[in-house]
């Protein structure tokens, strides 16, 4: 049952004349006796974000958010370093600040994903006469880029931790503008130029595409069918969740789909870009890291800046002075957190223990990521997806935990909020909204959500 309303409603800043939509009855759902397995942080991922120089961001914005993969290619990299296409001396260019990423990656113990298309020089910037791999049934390009780039991860020590992206949304004219026959015979070739050269060493990931692997989905439907038959199945399956839509559980049941139409094995999930934009707030990012937690696959926030900005700020996590100006500064420092980072900080130093089952609400607005901690509090992380509304948590099996199923429990809530800027503006902490008691019965307690806006989270902590 749901007690102390007003209580509760206080605390988040509501009132009951307040406008905000009323949804009766969706609710999402912990159950705390459903262990799911201890925390691995599968959310704490970086598109680009990071500064080719070294240690131009203070360490502990990395180690405070669990930062654990990172994915680059040396994209938007002006002349003299728009790769291959343009020749043995841009391409040398472009692979330095590859490897830059890939040191600091691999100074936090950081996982990373190459993107072999933009060293190529594919990277969504290229003009509309650019090469493709394979153009004309010519490989000789293609085949020389990858003895070169076999050469230098070599001699460079690259390929502990390394993953291969084989291309970047090849369902996409941005990135891939030929035929989809063009690109299977390419993943085929290149697939197995990898293998021949480092055997399983180097993990190999895909499709990495745009659209998400729905049944209704034909390019999904060719890929999967080629890759079947040609025995080159990925090490991850990787895609993309930045439509502004869609669910990964709708997602996920897709690719159990063409698993099975195809027989293609069960293999790591790695969304290795997600969220739009204006998802980029406290509130999309706790929704996401729910969604990804709850199918168990690695997930790496999309960055949708570009030039040089695109190799800062940790993928809109960071800000720092003129961010936002014509005085911005690529090697400026001054770095200071906005209110997104404070989830992931959260979400990293609090959530521990052992994770627990969590349920979206019915109109897949609402969604929980919950642990339980060896420091004896249980903690739920909610956030809505970019809409106002009033939603309901019902936190479950209570006495799973060790506590009564009946009584009363009190519960410290704590806000998420961005500044006035939502992705440049400073937050240095999360808001002390206050321990409200509930009085509850049935083994459940239910709480109100009021969403008052589109970029706040809550996160909900108790002792056990």
């Amino acid at each position: 049952m749901r007690s102390s309303f007003l209580a509760q409603l206080s605390i988040l800043g509501a009132s009951l004349a307040n406008p905000i939509q009323k949804r009766d009855s969706v609710t999402a759902q912990v159950n705390f006796s459903n262990n799911t397995g201890s925390p691995k942080h599968l959310a704490s991922g970086l598109l680009y974000g990071v500064p080719d120089a070294s240690n131009q961001i203070p360490s502990a914005f990395y180690t405070d958010i669990g930062y654990q993969y990172e994915r680059a290619g040396g994209a938007q990299i002006s002349a003299p370093g728009r790769g291959w296409i343009w020749g043995l001396t841009e391409y040398k260019n472009r692979f330095a600040s590859v490897l830059s990423n890939y040191k600091t990656a691999r100074e936090y113990d950081a996982n990373f994903i190459f993107l072999i298309h933009d060293l190529w020089g594919a990277d969504g910037t290229q003009n509309s006469s650019a090469p493709y791999p394979g153009d004309d049934g010519d490989w000789t390009s293609w085949d020389d880029y990858l003895a070169q780039l076999f050469s230098d991860m070599k001699s460079n020590g690259m390929t502990e931790a390394l993953i291969v992206d084989i291309w970047n949304e090849p369902d996409g004219s941005g990135f891939w503008n030929r035929e989809q026959s063009q690109y299977l015979e390419m993943w085929g070739r290149t697939y197995y130029k990898f293998r021949d050269e480092f055997g399983s060493d180097v993990p190999l990931s895909g499709p990495a595409s745009a659209g998400e692997p729905v049944s209704s989905n034909t390019w999904w439907e060719a890929w999967a069918s080629f890759v079947a038959s040609n025995d080159s199945i990925p090490d991850q399956y990787a895609w993309h969740m930045e439509s502004g839509s869609g669910d990964l559980l709708s997602a996920q049941a897709g690719l159990v789909y063409w698993q099975t139409k195809y027989g293609l094995p069960g293999k790591t999930i790695n969304i290795n870009e997600y969220a739009v934009f204006d998802e980029q707030v406290p509130a999309g990012s706790a929704w996401w890291i729910s969604q990804l937690e709850r199918i168990n696959a690695f997930g790496l926030r999309g960055n949708w800046l570009s030039g040089n900005k695109l190799h800062d700020f940790m993928s809109s996590l960071l800000s720092k002075p003129n961010a936002d100006t014509s005085s911005y500064s690529a090697t400026a420092t001054g770095y200071f957190p906005n209110g997104d980072y404070q989830v992931y900080k959260y979400y990293y130093k609090n959530m521990t223990g052992y994770r627990v089952g969590t349920v979206p609400s019915t109109d897949l607005k609402l969604d929980a990521y919950a642990t339980v901690g060896d420091d004896g509090y249980a903690r739920v992380l909610v956030g809505v997806r970019i809409t106002e509304g009033t939603w309901e948590l019902q936190l479950n099996d209570l006495s799973s935990l060790g506590l009564a199923t009946s009584g009363t429990l009190n519960i410290h809530t704590w806000g998420f909020p961005v500044s006035s800027d939502a992705h440049y503006g400073e937050v240095d902490a999360p808001t002390d909204l206050g321990w409200v008691e509930h009085t509850y019965s049935g083994n459940t307690v239910t709480l109100p959500v009021y969403q008052k806006d589109t970029t706040t989270a809550y996160a909900f902590e108790f002792a056990i």
